[in-house]
């Protein structure tokens, strides 16, 4: 009787442990997301080189697993967050503000670019139109929902005009190029790698850019016990990504070679790409401004249903909320160098 209690509880013990082995595993796993387009190239960069698994070895996390995935958008992303799958990712500013008001728990943690001029509202080359105003009762296209429908009703209001006043179309971003070059709309404001594409080759040209309306901003998100828990781990991501901002500062054309054939344009275009961008920029009052003014169109077309605290999902008391200057340009950390790829100045 006492040989099989003791074995009763030997065998308990065990799974104790063995149940808190697997725990300890499972907490040892960073998942991080990221989206194969120019405004998340830090990011791209940073998964290419293993520079988050480095600055998580720097702190002293050699057994943490870091497994990227990739996404088509920002929905799942928010998705992916929701069901508890994903612990960080980069996402424009519209998507990350609906996911926040859904309900998904899960903060600012920083910025990983912004590109006012990279949002545009083009026509084709021989269209007629020379203003946005004449573009009243035309068929302008964007996607419904994402930042370009905010900045298209900024742009348009800029000219006395309301979305009600053109023929709105939600299409995507291929479905806006191949129409527009097809004369089946009007306008379109698009986003890169469309933008530049239409652009460098001559097929359309802008009537109105973001500049001074809207920044492009790409949100950093982190899920809200992972601040709690494990702030190291977001402390080294967001390190591995200013890295990855450091080498697209000093090494432009290397970087662009690297990455034109994920972005589906060549070098030179990503270049003209890259030079109306801003990575890993500072989470300034200018940034937090445009946030609410987001927040309030959201509400005015209903996108979100209820007011959104952005004091509360940007929150500078988050441990992950830090200055990354010692990171970028001038001031980087000599002991984060641009790996053989991307040689040093």
């Amino acid at each position: 009787m006492h040989e099989r209690f003791r074995n009763l509880m030997t065998a308990a013990v065990f799974g104790a442990v063995l149940l808190c082995s697997m725990a300890a595993h499972a907490t040892d796993t960073l998942r991080l997301g990221v989206m194969p387009f120019v405004p998340y190239s830090a990011s791209l960069l940073a998964r290419q080189y293993g520079w988050v698994e480095e600055e998580l070895k720097k702190a002293g996390h050699d057994d943490v697993k870091v497994i990227w995935t990739q996404f088509s958008g920002g929905p799942p992303i928010n998705e992916a967050f929701a069901s508890g799958d994903l612990d960080i990712a980069a996402l424009g500013d519209t998507a990350a503000l609906i996911g926040r008001a859904s309900g998904i728990d899960h903060r600012i943690i920083g910025l990983s670019y912004k590109g006012e001029e990279t949002l545009a509202l083009m026509v084709r080359k021989d269209a007629p139109f020379q203003s946005v105003a004449e573009l009243k009762g035309k068929k302008v296209a964007t996607l419904r929902g994402g930042n370009v429908h905010e900045l298209l009703a900024l742009i348009l209001a800029e000219s006395g005009l309301k979305l009600s006043d053109v023929q709105f179309l939600n299409l995507s971003l291929q479905d806006m190029n191949t129409a527009l070059l097809n004369s089946d709309i009007d306008a379109a404001l698009v986003w890169d790698p469309v933008f530049t594409q239409l652009e460098t080759e001559g097929q359309a040209r802008t009537l109105r850019d973001g500049k001074g309306l809207k920044s492009n901003l790409i949100p950093i998100i982190a899920s809200a016990s992972l601040i709690q828990q494990k702030p190291e781990y977001v402390q080294a991501y967001l390190r591995g990504i200013a890295r990855g901002a450091d080498a697209l500062k000093r090494r432009p054309q290397e970087t662009a070679a690297e990455l034109a054939p994920v972005f589906g344009l060549s070098p030179a275009q990503t270049l003209t790409a890259f030079s109306r961008s801003t990575w890993v920029p500072r989470l300034d009052a200018q940034a937090l401004a445009e946030l609410r003014r987001s927040v309030e169109f959201l509400l005015g077309n209903r996108m979100i249903r209820k007011p959104l605290d952005l004091d509360k999902f940007v929150d500078p008391a988050d441990a992950a909320a830090t200055d990354l200057t010692g990171y970028l340009g001038s001031d980087r950390d000599p002991s984060n160098p641009i790996p053989a790829g991307l040689p040093h100045a």
